[in-house]
C-alpha cells in the first residue's frame, strides 16, 4: 500500500525511488546532469547541496517535468468534472469513506469534484499538515534560483498531461482502486513520509526499493508503470533530443530514473555515457 502514497505525492511533486544521486551524461559535446528529485519535503531539505548547485551553474538550460511557475488550474480545469455521482462510481462503502475523509479535511467544496481528483487533494492537504510542501522540494528551489539567475527553463511535457491520464481512471475502471489505496495511506502518512525521507537522505537505496514492493491492484500497477512512468520517460527523451541543449540540468522525480525503462537505461541506449557525480549521498 505504501507505493500508492509515493505515487500520489509524486504526481504533485514526486517522491524518490533511490538515494539522491546526481548523474552526469555525456554524448559528444553535449553534457547533461540528471537528478532524481524529491519535489515535496520538509525543512530537512531547506538547502541545496553544492554538487547540484554546481551543475546548475554549469548549465545553459534547466529541464523540469513541467515548469511549476507556469502551471495554472486553467491548464487542466476542463478535465475536472463537476457534481459526479460518487456512489455510482465507487460503490456505497467507498463513497462513504471518501465523504468522511472530506468532512475531516474541512474542505466541503471537494464534494463537488470527481473522486480521483479528491484523492489527490486530500493527499496534498495531509502532507502539508505534516510540514511537507512543494516549495521545499528540490525542483522548486532550483526553479526559483533559475528565475533569479535568468537561466532558461523548459518543461518536458504539457502541464495537463498527467491530469489527463488520471482523469481516465474512471473510464479504465481503476478509480475505485486508486481512491481506496489513497484513503488507506492517509491514515499512515506521517510514519511513511518520515521513513521515506530519512531513507532518501541517508542514501539507503535498499530500504527505498523495499518500500515500493507492497502489493496493490495489478491493473493499477501496470497503468502507473506503463503510462505514467515508461511512456513519459520515452517522451521526455524525444523532447530532450528536440531541444538538444549543449549543457543542461534535468531534474525529474527519481521514480523515473531506474529500471530497464528508466531514464538512465534510455540515455545509455541513446548513446550517452553515464557516471555518478559522487557516490555518497549529496545531502
Amino acid at each position: 500500500m505504501k507505493r500508492m502514497l509515493h505515487f500520489l505525492l509524486w504526481l504533485w511533486c514526486t517522491q524518490a525511488l533511490a538515494a539522491p544521486a546526481l548523474w552526469q551524461a555525456t554524448k559528444g559535446e553535449r553534457q547533461l546532469w540528471l537528478f532524481g528529485s524529491v519535489h515535496v519535503a520538509d525543512e530537512r531539505l531547506a538547502t541545496l547541496p553544492p554538487a547540484l548547485l554546481a551543475a546548475l551553474d554549469s548549465s545553459e538550460l534547466l529541464l523540469l517535468e513541467i515548469d511549476p511557475l507556469a502551471l495554472h488550474f486553467n491548464d487542466f480545469a476542463h478535465l475536472i468534472e463537476r457534481d459526479t455521482d460518487w456512489r455510482e462510481r465507487l460503490g456505497p462503502r467507498l463513497a462513504f469513506e471518501l465523504e468522511q475523509a472530506v468532512a475531516r479535511s474541512g474542505r466541503p467544496a471537494l464534494r463537488e469534484l470527481p473522486p480521483w481528483f479528491v484523492a489527490l487533494q486530500l493527499t496534498q492537504l495531509r502532507a502539508a499538515e505534516l510540514g511537507f510542501h512543494s516549495r521545499q522540494g528540490v525542483d522548486m528551489q532550483l526553479r526559483l534560483l533559475a528565475r533569479d539567475r535568468q537561466l532558461p527553463v523548459a518543461g518536458l511535457e504539457q502541464p495537463a498531461l498527467v491530469m489527463g491520464l488520471l482523469s481516465s481512471l474512471h473510464r479504465r475502471d481503476l478509480e475505485r482502486d486508486f481512491v481506496a489505496h489513497s484513503l488507506d495511506e492517509l491514515k499512515h502518512m506521517q510514519d511513511h513520509l518520515d521513513h521515506l525521507l530519512r531513507a532518501w537522505l541517508s542514501g539507503d537505496e535498499q530500504t527505498l526499493l523495499a518500500l515500493l514492493q507492497d502489493e496493490q491492484s495489478p491493473t493499477l500497477t501496470r497503468f502507473i508503470e506503463n503510462e505514467l512512468l515508461a511512456q513519459r520517460n520515452r517522451m521526455w527523451l524525444t523532447r530532450l533530443e528536440q531541444l538538444a541543449p549543449r549543457r543542461a540540468l534535468m531534474v525529474v522525480g527519481a521514480l523515473h530514473l531506474y529500471g530497464d525503462r528508466g531514464l538512465i537505461a534510455l540515455l545509455k541506449q541513446a548513446g550517452y555515457t553515464l557516471n555518478k557525480v559522487e557516490d555518497p549521498p549529496l545531502y
